[in-house]
């Protein structure tokens, strides 16, 4: 789905945008820059994910899970 839009866009920062990219269009560089910051996004998202799994594991050798999942921990 494509949804036409107006928006006012810094035209200094459109051809920096538009050189590091290296597009050809305004539009072709809109969407290249949402990609990426989309993809950059997710991809730390899955990263922290990781980091916090590797974290829970590491932890649950010194840890009883059990004991902090439990009612008797936070009476």
């Amino acid at each position: 789905m494509k949804r036409r839009t107006t928006i006012e866009i810094d035209d200094a920062l459109l051809a920096r945008a538009r050189k590091a990219l290296g597009s050809t269009t305004t539009r072709a560089t809109v969407e290249e820059a949402l990609r990426r910051a989309a993809e950059r996004a997710e991809s730390e998202q899955n990263d922290r994910t990781a980091q916090q799994r590797r974290l829970l594991n590491e932890m649950s050798s010194f840890l009883d899970l059990d004991v902090l999942a439990s009612d008797e921990m936070w009476r």
